[in-house]
């Protein structure tokens, strides 16, 4: 059988792996993280994103400047050096923060929106979804990201250990 082409470039993608050889990241006296790439004079502030933020939460970040242009990607966290890795790993944290529900409390409806009063580990919230089904995002068989009106995100670490009222009152919406 004969190959055909059809217009498609069988090209890859050029990804830019960023490595503890062509990379050097500081943080500034005010917690900002900055990279210095080889062969460029300065530091820069940049941003981290993690590419697939629950299967690889260590893995595959991508770096770039405050307008989003890319740098590249790291691999691995694990590849650079211990306090390397604690900027890296602070950061994403701090990014990625979401309070962990142990308890649903009560769920009110009200104009189109609900209301919920949760139980975090970090203590009792009261937080608002717009669009409830739309705002609880299933991860997996087992876990839930809720994002509330303000962008705020609340993880349910494990559908199965909630008590059962608190799961009644979310099941509706999984």
């Amino acid at each position: 059988m004969e190959d055909k082409d059809f217009g498609i470039a069988n090209k890859s993608a050029d990804i830019n792996y960023l490595t503890k050889e062509n990379v050097e990241f500081s943080l500034t006296q005010n917690g900002f993280v900055t990279a210095k790439f080889k062969d460029t004079p300065d530091f820069v502030r940049v941003h981290l994103s993690r590419v697939f933020p629950h299967d690889l939460p260590e893995e595959f970040i991508s770096v770039s400047d405050v307008t989003g242009t890319e740098y590249g990607i790291i691999r691995n966290i694990c590849d650079f050096e211990k306090e390397t890795e604690e900027i890296l790993r602070h950061e994403l944290e701090r990014r990625y923060f979401s309070a962990k529900i142990t308890k649903i409390l009560s769920v009110d409806e009200k104009f189109g929106s609900s209301v919920w009063t949760v139980e975090t580990k970090n203590g009792m919230r009261v937080i608002t979804l717009k669009d409830t089904f739309a705002s609880i995002i299933r991860i997996g068989e087992d876990r839930a990201m809720i994002v509330d009106i303000d962008a705020n995100r609340y993880e349910i670490e494990s559908l199965s250990s909630l008590d059962k009222h608190s799961f009644r009152r979310i099941e509706l919406f999984l």
